[in-house]
């Protein structure tokens, strides 16, 4: 089971764990982490191609900024065309969990479209039993155990909620995993839908239109070249993830990210939450070498192993 731990001076740390094999098509990976700030600190989770859950284990403060719809206590986030901003403050410890549109629609049992550009607290979406896996993870002795309950519960409830009708969850797989463009043409042909069938109920179903998910990708897939250990210049970039020019590929993060490309090369890109979003799930061949695709921030993170919280 593929597995990376990082940790830093400070006292932060990530590790982050492929979820078991059964769960493949529903759960992307799995991030432990813990962080503390002692002075508000103003984080951005950019534009998302998949659903985030964040079980807290200790509870910071949030603050929504600029009027995110961000939940204060273990947050789910849906599909978004743009960033979330928010401000943290006090010692932050849980696990990120990334659910595919299918893993998601079996384990919340609604449409995603009720989810995008939005958040929700878990506890609101699933009850008693919300609470009784944030008690069993904070009772576990260690991340390893906490692991294998979070293998365990998912496998449990997501095996016995409703499915995302194929045509739908492989449309999204084409979008996110491909490095080619794909337009609204293709997938029909693909799966012998009408153009508006499709795009109708890809929107509820996934929760936002089948072109926006495939823009959020390309620029995913643009976020690994520029943060890898080799960058291309960024003309080279717009080129190779099928921008019309440098001009496209700044304006599209200014919207998705919220910050140009070239601030993600800069120290401060550590308060950018990129380590979400399909970063690891999509395994890009070839890989380019930058800490997303192993689940760590930008920076901060050493390679190296770290204990258990």
């Amino acid at each position: 089971m593929g597995e990376r731990t990082g940790s830093d001076g400070d006292g932060d740390f990530w590790r982050t764990r492929v979820p078991d094999r059964r769960l493949a098509r529903w759960v992307s990976f799995y991030l432990a982490y813990r962080r503390t700030s002692g002075v508000p600190q103003r984080r951005s989770l950019a534009a998302l191609n998949s659903v985030v859950l964040v079980i807290d284990l200790d509870t910071p403060i949030r603050r929504p900024v600029e009027g995110s719809p961000l939940a204060l206590v273990s947050p789910v986030a849906g599909l978004s065309n743009r960033p979330m901003v928010y401000e943290v403050e006090g010692r932050e410890q849980g696990v990120v969990v990334e659910l595919t549109p299918l893993g998601a629609r079996a384990l919340f049992r609604m449409p995603l479209r009720e989810l995008s550009n939005t958040s929700a607290g878990f506890f609101d979406l699933f009850g008693h039993r919300a609470r009784r896996l944030a008690e069993e993870l904070s009772e576990a002795r260690d991340w390893d155990l906490r692991f294998r309950i979070l293998d365990h519960r998912l496998a449990e409830w997501i095996t016995d909620g409703p499915g995302l009708a194929r045509p739908f969850d492989a449309s999204w797989r084409s979008l996110t995993t491909t490095t080619a463009n794909l337009t609204v043409h293709d997938l029909t042909r693909h799966t012998g839908l009408s153009r508006q069938h499709l795009s109708t109920r890809f929107h509820r179903e996934i929760g936002l239109p089948p072109k926006t998910v495939g823009r959020i990708a390309r620029c995913h897939r643009a976020i690994r070249l520029i943060t890898g250990r080799a960058p291309p210049p960024l003309p080279a970039v717009a080129h190779l993830c099928g921008y019309a020019d440098q001009s496209h590929l700044n304006r599209d993060f200014r919207l998705l990210v919220g910050c140009a490309p070239t601030a993600l090369l800069r120290p401060e890109a550590a308060h950018l939450d990129l380590f979400l979003g399909s970063l690891i799930s999509l395994r890009p061949v070839p890989r380019t070498g930058t800490r997303l695709e192993s689940g760590l921030p930008l920076s901060g993170a050493l390679e190296a192993p770290g204990q258990d919280c």
